[in-house]
């Protein structure tokens, strides 16, 4: 069953938006499962370096959704909080993902590659609708075809005819 409302503007724009951010979101999904797979045995002690070089380059303690693996380590070392410690680093604020750089990295590489891929769909359709005219059009043309070769048959018939009944005349 469909929802559309003929009455609602379709919003193109948000539309772009929302497919752009689930793009980024699908990534960083992606690059956390890399990040726990590669990092699966290393030892926590690491870990926590790996947080304390997050921290230095963030300039405050990292959440979670900032650094790559974040949920990994928050299940490796039990919670957020007890990681930070093993780091010697403060508690960390809560953020949102949207609102790191981390996401903001991740989304200024997918926006011109969903652009990409748009414009390239866009561009088969395109060519497929154009294939489709060309056969239609092939199409029209043998049936235009079929029918002069037919018309033409039958006046050749029928003059023939004519002929045969003059010929018998004299």
């Amino acid at each position: 069953m469909s929802h559309f409302n003929p009455n609602q503007h379709f919003d193109v724009e948000n539309w772009r938006e929302q497919k752009i951010a689930q793009r980024t979101k699908d990534a960083l999904a992606a690059r956390d499962a890399a990040f726990a797979e590669k990092h699966a045995e290393t030892p926590l002690r690491e870990l926590a370096q790996y947080l304390a070089r997050c921290a230095r380059t963030l300039r405050h303690s990292p959440a979670p959704c900032e650094v790559d693996g974040g949920t990994f380590i928050e299940q490796r070392f039990g919670s957020w909080d007890a990681a930070m410690r093993a780091a010697c680093l403060p508690p960390a604020r809560t953020m949102k993902l949207n609102s790191t750089a981390r996401y903001r990295k991740e989304r200024a590489i997918q926006e011109p590659l969903f652009l990409a891929e748009r414009k390239e769909k866009k561009r088969q359709k395109q060519i497929e609708k154009n294939l489709r005219q060309g056969q239609l059009a092939h199409e029209k043309a043998m049936k235009r075809r079929a029918k002069r070769a037919a018309a033409e048959a039958k006046q050749a018939a029928a003059e023939k005819d004519t002929n045969l009944c003059q010929a018998e005349m004299t």
